[in-house]
């Protein structure tokens, strides 16, 4: 579904021209973001068991650096992306068919994606879509789980994919501001405790070009 539309679209942006304001080597931007996460309830693996899981929604924060090249006619290009969050789990602590109560942990999520970006550079209004991929961390913190091995942490790293969504909103020559919209999914694998993680993520976020 991704693909063709990237397709379509830098095809089509070939195109449209380009405005004389152009850098010689392309475009370079930086920017800082807040974000809310809301996750998904996923059934987990605890110690044998598959049980209903809640994931609770979190708030986070996060920068990236995009670069555009002239050859691309800056519509196309990458980006270099770091984010993190918290949240927490809650789920029935089942194990071996007995019942121990609900078995809980808070969690701290951080990613760092490698992003390819398609964007058409309106005057003022530059809308964007993209696909990434990187790595992922999920950290237990203080977790309180009966019949694991509990530890004050636990971390998972795993493999991790992307879609998102915005526009760029130009104030000035150097500075715009900027909301996205994305989806992430990726699989935690604890000791003992396993989940595969999918959310969505709402941004706001001012950024500088260069």
């Amino acid at each position: 579904m991704w693909f063709p539309l990237f397709v379509m679209l830098f095809s089509a942006s070939l195109w449209a021209p380009m405005p004389a304001s152009s850098a010689e080597f392309g475009e370079i931007y930086l920017g800082g973001y807040l974000f809310g996460s809301w996750p998904r309830d996923q059934q987990l693996f605890n110690q044998g068991s598959t049980v209903p899981a809640s994931i609770q929604p979190g708030i986070g924060v996060g920068v990236k650096v995009g670069l555009f090249p002239h050859a691309t006619r800056r519509m196309l290009g990458i980006e270099i992306d770091s984010y993190g969050h918290g949240g927490a789990l809650s789920f029935p602590n089942t194990v071996n068919g007995q019942d121990h109560g609900s078995g809980r942990s808070e969690l701290l999520v951080m990613n760092t994606m490698l992003n390819l970006i398609l964007r058409y550079p309106g005057e003022m209004i530059t809308p964007y879509i993209g696909i990434g991929g990187g790595w992922s961390h999920g950290t237990l913190l203080n977790p309180n789980i009966t019949g694991r091995a509990d530890k004050d942490f636990d971390s998972a790293s795993a493999l991790g994919y992307q879609y998102l969504a915005g526009a760029q909103v130009l104030v000035s020559p150097k500075v715009f501001l900027f909301g996205e919209y994305r989806y992430f999914s990726t699989n935690y694998h604890w000791a003992a405790l396993a989940v595969d993680f999918r959310a969505q993520y709402g941004l706001f976020g001012v950024g500088l070009r260069f």
